[in-house]
C-alpha cells in the first residue's frame, strides 16, 4: 500500500495549522484588537480583555505577542495551565526567544505551578536579557533564590504534608480563613462565591465580594455541613471576613468594607467584634473605636491571645492583638502591628519590628493563645514562591527573626491563614489548588505531629 499521499495529507494538514498564511488585513486587525486589549487590561478589565486578545490569536495564529497577551491575562485570573500553553506557543512563533518580558512571564507561570527547574531556566534567561541593575529592579534575583529554596527543599526530601479540609465545601471558588473551634467540631471560613449576600461582584476585580460562613462536623457523615443560619443578617453587600474565633466560640474578631459594595455603611476596611454566650449565635458586629486600630486606611486580618494575667496577684489582665494595616503604603504594602488591650481597655497599636516587616507584605497574622509566638505570611522573605507562612518566637517580650515553616507547610504558591490547634496537634491554611482548571484558594489542613518546631514542644 503506497503511504504517500497519507503522509502528505498529513503534512499539509499540520503546515496549515501551524504556519498557517495570514493577510496583510487580519495582520492589521490583530495588532488593533491588541492595542484594544492592552487599553482594557491596564484599566482592571482582565476579563474583557482576554476575550480581545483572543480575537487577535483567531486573526492572526502566527502573532506571538497575541498569543503572549492572552497568557498574560490568563496568569491574571489563575488560569496557569491554559497561560503556559499560550506562553510556550508564543515563545515557539517568536524570533525573540530572550525577549524578557515573556521570559519573566514563563518563569512566573512555571514557578506557580511547581515547575520549578523551567521556572529558573526563563528567570535567568529573562535576567540576561535585561542586565544585572534591571532584573534586580523586577526582584529576578529573589525568584531565582525562592526557587532555590524549594530545589533545595525537594533535594533534601521534605514531603508537603497538608491534605484538604473538609473537601465538600471547597469549590471553584475561593474559600479561604479557615478557624476551628470547640475541639475541632465548628469551622469557620470565609469565601467569595455567586452565593455572596447580595450577589454583587468587587468592581476593582470583577469577582464577588466575601462573607462569613460557618459549618459543623456530623460524626455520621464525616462531613463538615454548612450553618447557613449563623450569619444570615450579619454579612452584608460588601466584604465580610472572618479572622479569629475563641476556642469556645464564643468571641470573634473579623472584617467589615462595605466602601464598594451599594451599603457603603464603611469608608474603608475596619476591624469588628462579634461576641455571643452560646456559640454561633452572634448579635451586631461592633467595630472597634480606636484611630490607632482603624484608621482610613485597610485594617484586617485581626488575632487575638487568651486573656492574660499580669503580676503575682492577677490584679490586672491584658490581651494581645496583632492585625495588618496598609497605613505605610508608601514605605511597604501591608505590615503588622500589634495593640495591647488591658483590663478590657484598648491601647495605642505599634508597628512590628522591621525583621518582620519588610517592603513587601505581610498578611494574616496568628498570635498563639499565651502569645508566646506568631505565625504570619509574607511575599518578601526568603520562602518558596508567592505567600510562605512563617512563625516567630516571643523572647523576653521581643519578637526573633522569622523562621519559614518549610515545604512540609508551604509551596511555591500562595499559602496565608495558618492557624496552630496543639489541643489537636492540628494546623488549618488556606493554600491553592486547581479546581475545574482554575487555581484558587481552598482550605486545608495539616497532621503537625512528627514536625520538629519548637512551638510543638
Amino acid at each position: 500500500m503506497n503511504r504517500f499521499p497519507l503522509l502528505l495529507t498529513a503534512l499539509l494538514f499540520f503546515t496549515n495549522v501551524y504556519s498557517q498564511k495570514v493577510s496583510f488585513s487580519d495582520k492589521l486587525v490583530s495588532s488593533k484588537y491588541i492595542s484594544n486589549g492592552t487599553e482594557l487590561y491596564n484599566l482592571g478589565r482582565t476579563y474583557d480583555a482576554l476575550m480581545i486578545f483572543k480575537q487577535a490569536r483567531v486573526r492572526n495564529p502566527n502573532n506571538w505577542k497575541a498569543h503572549f497577551w492572552v497568557s498574560t491575562a490568563e496568569f491574571d485570573l489563575n488560569n496557569y495551565n491554559s497561560a503556559l500553553e499560550s506562553g510556550n506557543k508564543a515563545l515557539e512563533l517568536t524570533k525573540e526567544k530572550e525577549d524578557a518580558d515573556l521570559n519573566m512571564l514563563l518563569a512566573k507561570i512555571n514557578h506557580k505551578l511547581g515547575n520549578i527547574e523551567q521556572a529558573v531556566a526563563h528567570y535567568k534567561t529573562a535576567t540576561n536579557a535585561l542586565g544585572a541593575k534591571a532584573a534586580k529592579e523586577y526582584d529576578l534575583p529573589i525568584y531565582i533564590a525562592q526557587c532555590e529554596f524549594a530545589l533545595n527543599e525537594k533535594r533534601e526530601g521534605v514531603v508537603n504534608k497538608r491534605k484538604l479540609l473538609a473537601p465538600n465545601l471547597n469549590s471553584k471558588y475561593e474559600e479561604y480563613g479557615p478557624i476551628l473551634t470547640n475541639d475541632g467540631k465548628h469551622l469557620f471560613f470565609t469565601a467569595r462565591n455567586s452565593e455572596t449576600t447580595g450577589g454583587g461582584m468587587n468592581p476593582d476585580d470583577q469577582r464577588f465580594f466575601e462573607d462569613m460562613y460557618h459549618a459543623k462536623y456530623n460524626e455520621k457523615t464525616k462531613e463538615f455541613e454548612l450553618q447557613v443560619e449563623t450569619f444570615e443578617g450579619i454579612n452584608t453587600e460588601g466584604f465580610d471576613a472572618l479572622n479569629s474565633v475563641s476556642w469556645d466560640g464564643t468571641y470573634c474578631l473579623g472584617t467589615l468594607n462595605t466602601s464598594a459594595s451599594k451599603e457603603k455603611s464603611t469608608t474603608s476596611s475596619e476591624i469588628f467584634e462579634l461576641s455571643t454566650d452560646v456559640v454561633a449565635d452572634y448579635g451586631s458586629p461592633t467595630v472597634i473605636v480606636n484611630t490607632t486600630i482603624n484608621t482610613t486606611y485597610f485594617e484586617g486580618a485581626a488575632s487575638i491571645t487568651d486573656t492574660l494575667w499580669i503580676g503575682e496577684e492577677q490584679e490586672n489582665y491584658q490581651q494581645i492583638m496583632v492585625f495588618v494595616s496598609d497605613r505605610n503604603g508608601e514605605k511597604s504594602l501591608t505590615d503588622i502591628f500589634s495593640v495591647e488591650k488591658k483590663n478590657g481597655v484598648w491601647g495605642s497599636a505599634k508597628l512590628l519590628p522591621k525583621h518582620i516587616n519588610t517592603p513587601g507584605r505581610e498578611t494574616t497574622p496568628f498570635i498563639s493563645q499565651d502569645g508566646k509566638y506568631l505565625f504570619f505570611s509574607s511575599d518578601a522573605l526568603p520562602g518558596m514562591g508567592g505567600y510562605d507562612i512563617y512563625y516567630c518566637e516571643n523572647v523576653n517580650g521581643e519578637w526573633s527573626k522569622p523562621i519559614n515553616l518549610g515545604g512540609a507547610i508551604n509551596t511555591p504558591d500562595d499559602d496565608t491563614h495558618f492557624q496552630y490547634y496543639p489541643k489537636l496537634k492540628k494546623a488549618v491554611l488556606a493554600g491553592i489548588r486547581e479546581n475545574e482548571g482554575v487555581f484558587n484558594y481552598d482550605l486545608f489542613e495539616v497532621n503537625m505531629e512528627g514536625i520538629d518546631l519548637p512551638f510543638m514542644k
